[in-house]
């Protein structure tokens, strides 16, 4: 996997027509369980130290974001099991495990990339 981080800031995906506004993080909206799911993006998280990953789910084409936050202790490593998601190529197809946590909030504890929907 390519070491560059994929992780874009706000301002330069909306550039590049990205649209964080499409895609809902509300426990209603996001399913828990293990899925298939397109990552389309990833932003920088503006309040916490976090990755926003921001998926297409592949059975229902719903929009859904989660984030990843920084492991505690290490410098900049954002880690969805043991899926470093900072350098996960945008159009990868994910195995996504997601539970609740103690508040209800769907938080992704697990991730590995299954291919790329270009073939690339």
């Amino acid at each position: 996997m390519n070491r560059e981080t994929t992780v874009m800031e706000f301002f330069p995906a909306l550039e590049a027509g990205y649209e964080p506004k499409n895609y809902s993080y509300y426990k209603e909206d996001v399913p828990l369980g293990n899925y298939q799911a397109k990552l389309d993006f990833m932003l920088w998280s503006k309040t916490y130290m976090a990755v926003n990953c921001f998926f297409t789910i592949v059975k229902s084409q719903k929009k859904i974001s989660l984030s990843v936050y920084k492991k505690p202790g290490e410098d900049g490593i954002y880690l969805a099991g043991e899926l470093e998601v900072r350098f996960v190529p945008f159009d990868a197809i994910l195995h996504l495990t997601v539970d609740a946590n103690q508040n209800g909030k769907p938080v992704l504890t697990d991730a590995f990339v299954e291919g790329n929907v270009t073939g690339s």
